[in-house]
């Protein structure tokens, strides 16, 4: 039990003014001068300063190595100084790969022969897609709609009523 709960519980009013007395001594503020009091002030704002200083010290160092991390990490090849660049260290693609490239000079896509020439002999074979005409009679600009009731192609809007009505 601490000594207030003591007092308390025995009321002992001796130990309890004690007490009290104490208190009241350390909630006082104590009186200082004038001389003081501008000194305490003085020490007070010369830590914040120093204290923001620091912090604005703080915050630019870590700036800094945050942009240098980021740097870093888009760094796309690691440069060795140790491995010798030979014929046979390069990496060549397999034959039969599909390959696109992109530099300063232009993108440029590779592709196998088998697949240059499947590409060819497929491209021979499909059929040239034929170019429509408007249905309404005396048109002939190419079809842009089909109307939907009659299911004929049309031109423009007003073919497109057209069409709808008949």
């Amino acid at each position: 039990m601490t000594k207030r709960q003591r007092a308390k519980y025995y009321q002992d009013d001796d130990e309890q003014k004690l007490f009290l007395t104490l208190l009241s001594e350390s909630n006082k503020k104590k009186n200082l001068s004038k001389e003081e009091q501008a000194l305490k002030r003085s020490e007070v704002a010369r830590r914040r300063k120093h204290q923001s200083a620091q912090r604005a010290e703080k915050d630019k160092a870590d700036t800094i190595n945050r942009l240098l991390k980021k740097q870093a990490s888009k760094s796309k090849r690691v440069i060795k100084d140790d491995v010798d660049p030979s014929p046979s260290a390069t990496h060549l693609p397999p034959a039969d790969s599909v390959r696109y490239t992109t530099t300063t000079s232009g993108s440029h896509l590779s592709l196998p022969d088998s697949l240059l020439d499947e590409l060819l002999v497929s491209s021979k074979h499909r059929p040239v897609p034929r170019k429509v005409a408007c249905e309404i009679s005396g048109c002939k600009n190419e079809k842009k709609y089909v109307a939907k009731a009659s299911g004929k192609a049309v031109c423009s809007l007003e073919h497109y009523r057209l069409a709808e009505r008949t």
